[in-house]
């Protein structure tokens, strides 16, 4: 015990040592590495900044259905822009202010809405000025005061036309603010665009009298997911007493008196597994690898595999003859038990390290900290907590109540304890042996049992054939929260525009003397099926257009950087000062980047989104002479390349740590027979989780790939275990059947039911992650139970493989 205790400090060290490395960007751990977004977007952050901070709030009339646009309407959205141009927060002992804070374009801050098409209040004073002026022209007007064009359709939602006058049932408000955030402890952070936010959260939470208001900050998400994780972080306190509670229930002997208590073998089980999550953690360090809010599940594994471990090893020993020496019965019980959970641990610890090979950066280094956990889970189990058991059956002996060594127990009990006999079967091992285990010996049963597993196979066939990937960020956020109302307004009112996209000029394309290519890559933008063709905001075609046409002069190679200059800093192409970049902002002489803005087309699937960003970026890659100077880009490109790769990410990494399952049981497990039947068995499970977890409404995204792979861990024990210890029995096929079920069926039925009670806690979550890991657990534990004690035994004695020669 001592020496496992400072093993295991020695490698937690590396907890204080290298320490570890926090990594909370979505970037960093959702994109694969090697996808051309991770490249662009160190592109952009480079020429172009960090991204602004956005806000966003939606008016609507408290009179279900009223138009919005009149002037009452466009008054109360204005008394909500007032308020925020008013806002201002003290940051370090100053004042700071809405003008200091707001992203700029040109010399006006971003303000988009309806009132942009309004040279000011009394323009809008009344219905009539304000059917003129969005009439003009249908769903577009100007803005007056830059010349910029004002989608009405991007500003208003649930438009209807009464000839060419339009009405709209919502009118959105929206702001881009600064972004000042540092990279800190794994996560971008920026406390005063924070501070700001919440007063402009304030704001939108009180709109005029007679409007109702959705809205979302930068803020929002971080705060509506963080307010869920502390709720589940009790929930995780309260699974963790359960699975202790019904731990230390079931391996204590009751009719033993105080002797037969268990608490402190359930401790120590606990704490071998606290240990082994230490010294993964710890080496996890030591290697550099970086620690993820996705770790957190991985205690949960950790405690579902080692609880099963502890009973694995308690039941054999409990199993063996009790007048013998406890140090021969430990020998005993480790004979049977110490092989079963090599089979499992070593099978868990190779897919792991085979899933690590992922291109998924948190999904990899999961595995890579999975892999060692079970590796020291393994470790600690036969070595500390097999000691301790020696311990407590001393303690046993010599009538020492449990976890109080110095207090004897009652004489009674002494009587009970000292007699050496083998244990009477306990209630679990009558159902499972002569109850279920009988009846699976009747050849009708039998005849049953396959029809059954074989039906619910093809469901989960179908279902398997069904699964969609795709991801909503509405998924996360949970019942209740505000952002619930925006997602909703924005889905029901503002139907057309998607995802924000541009493309961008390098400082290799010779702007003076081939901006015609970068107008040929505009046109390709525009002309694409997959963006709207009105959001597009081109400087290069509006210089074009101004010098060729309004400003009469012909600019050429030597005069096209100061007459860009110039324009830029009139009033029209002033709305374009941020997306050109040169290499002196005082005295340029060369264009170092440039951007052009657009939007997709609005759409909720997944695979939309993959064909959207794939076929701009071939559209823009084959125009004639780009030759990779001009890139297509998008913030949200990030989560498509996630997208791109997690079905083939899924298939590949399920497919290959399937395969190393099968392999690593044929060679611990090495019966033909028995591995043909539980690699089946093992196969059926998974495919019935994937198929079941498309009735059950989820889809393939990051959060069910994880926890197909962690379900794919634990149900690999059920049926292992069954395996096994069918070999290890003899008699005839139904007799060996019954061994094996009141044997290590107990075993396999409480470590599942201890990590099942745990799981139910956490289906009262509102967190997306927990209702899934719910989800997948839920039917992870039920069918690998089902095929482990019902299925497999039934194909195990029909096939009848012979038993291992030591057992006979």
């Amino acid at each position: 015990m001592l020496c496992s205790m400072l093993f295991c400090i020695l490698c937690a060290v590396g907890l204080g040592a290298p320490g570890l490395k926090n990594e909370k960007r979505g970037d960093k751990l959702w994109v694969p590495t090697d996808t051309p977004a991770q490249g662009d977007k160190n592109y952009v952050d480079a020429n172009f900044g960090s991204e602004t901070r956005f806000a966003q709030v939606i008016l609507r009339s408290t009179t279900n259905g009223a138009n919005v646009l009149t002037p009452t309407g466009l008054a109360a959205l204005e008394n909500v822009a007032a308020r925020v141009r008013n806002a201002n927060i003290a940051w370090e002992g100053a004042t700071y202010t809405y003008a200091q804070h707001c992203y700029k374009m040109g010399a006006t801050c971003y303000e988009k809405s309806v009132l942009n098409a309004f040279a000011n209040a009394t323009a809008y004073g009344s219905q009539s000025l304000i059917d003129a002026a969005l009439s003009a022209s249908p769903l577009t007007s100007e803005n007056p005061n830059d010349g910029s064009t004002v989608l009405l359709k991007n500003v208003a939602g649930g438009i209807t036309m009464t000839g060419a006058v339009p009405s709209a049932s919502a009118i959105s408000l929206t702001y881009l603010f600064k972004n000042n955030d540092v990279l800190r402890n794994g996560d971008y952070v920026d406390e005063k665009g924070d501070a700001f936010d919440s007063v402009v959260l304030d704001i939108f939470a009180n709109p005029p009298s007679g409007f109702s208001a959705s809205y979302v900050t930068e803020r929002s998400f971080s705060d509506e997911f963080g307010s869920t994780i502390q709720s589940d972080l009790q929930k995780l306190q309260i699974a963790l007493f359960l699975i202790l509670a019904y731990a230390a229930l079931t391996l204590s002997k009751w009719n033993m008196g105080c002797v037969g208590s268990r608490v402190g073998v359930t401790l120590a089980g606990i704490v071998s597994i606290g240990m082994a999550i230490a010294s993964a953690y710890g080496i996890g360090a030591y290697c550099g690898l970086f620690f993820s809010p996705l770790m957190n599940v991985l205690p949960f594994l950790l405690l579902g595999i080692g609880v099963d471990d502890m009973f694995v090893i308690v039941n054999s020993y409990d199993n063996t003859e009790a007048r013998v020496d406890p140090v021969e019965r430990m020998g005993r019980s480790l004979r049977v038990a110490g092989m079963s959970i090599t089979v499992t641990s070593a099978t868990d610890v190779i897919a792991f390290l085979i899933g690590s090979s992922t291109s998924l950066p948190a999904l990899k280094n999961f595995c890579f900290y999975a892999a060692l956990g079970i590796f020291f889970d393994y470790l600690y189990q036969i070595t500390f907590f097999t000691a301790f058991l020696s311990i407590d059956e001393r303690r046993k002996s010599e009538n020492k109540a449990d976890c109080f060594f110095c207090l004897d127990c009652p004489p009674e009990a002494c009587c009970v304890c000292c007699t050496p006999k083998k244990m009477p079967k306990s209630l679990l091992q009558i159902a499972l042996g002569d109850g279920l285990g009988k009846q699976l010996g009747k050849k009708p049963v039998k005849i049953f049992v396959l029809a059954f597993f074989s039906a619910i196979t093809v469901g989960g066939i179908i279902g398997s054939t069904k699964m969609q990937v795709d991801a909503d960020v509405n998924n996360f956020i949970p019942d209740g929260s505000y952002l619930k109302n925006w997602f909703a307004d924005t889905d029901a009112y503002f139907t057309e525009y998607g995802d924000a996209v541009e493309i961008y000029s390098k400082s290799t394309l010779d702007l003076t003397t081939e901006d015609s290519i970068l107008r040929a890559a505009t046109a390709a933008f525009t002309a694409n099926p997959y963006v709207i063709n009105e959001s597009v905001r081109s400087w290069v075609d509006d210089f074009y257009t101004y010098h060729t046409t309004t400003n009469g002069v012909t600019v050429t190679s030597l005069n096209y950087i100061p007459s860009l200059k110039t324009w830029l800093s009139t009033a029209a192409g002033s709305q374009y000062k941020n997306d050109v970049v040169f290499d002196d902002e005082t005295s340029p002489t060369a264009i170092v980047s440039t951007r052009i803005h657009g939007n997709h087309i609005k759409t909720d699937k997944s695979n939309v989104n993959v064909q959207a960003m794939d076929t701009l970026r071939a559209a823009i890659n084959a125009v004639s002479g780009n030759n990779g100077r001009i890139f297509a880009f998008g913030s949200q490109w990030l989560n498509y390349e996630q997208y791109k790769s997690i079905t083939s990410e899924a298939i590949r990494n399920i497919s290959i740590t399937l395969a190393a399952c099968f392999v690593i049981i044929a060679m611990l497990v090495i019966e033909i027979k028995t591995v043909v039947s539980v690699s089946l068995a093992l196969t059926m499970i998974f495919v019935n989780i994937v198929g079941y977890m498309h009735f059950w409404g989820l889809t393939i995204d990051s959060v069910t790939v994880i926890m197909l792979v962690i379900a794919l861990g634990l149900a690999v024990d059920y049926s292992a275990h069954i395996g096994r210890a069918y070999l290890e029995k003899t008699g005839t096929p139904d007799e060996r059947i019954v061994r094996t079920l009141q044997d290590m069926g107990v075993a396999v039925w409480n470590g599942a039911m201890s990590t099942f009670m745990a799981v139910l806690i956490l289906g009262s979550s509102d967190s997306y992650v927990f209702q899934t890991f719910f989800k997948q657990l839920f039917l992870c534990i039920v069918l690998g139970l089902m095929h482990g004690l019902i299925f497999l035994p039934v194909v195990l004695s029909m096939l009848r493989p012979a038993a291992y020669a030591e057992a006979t």
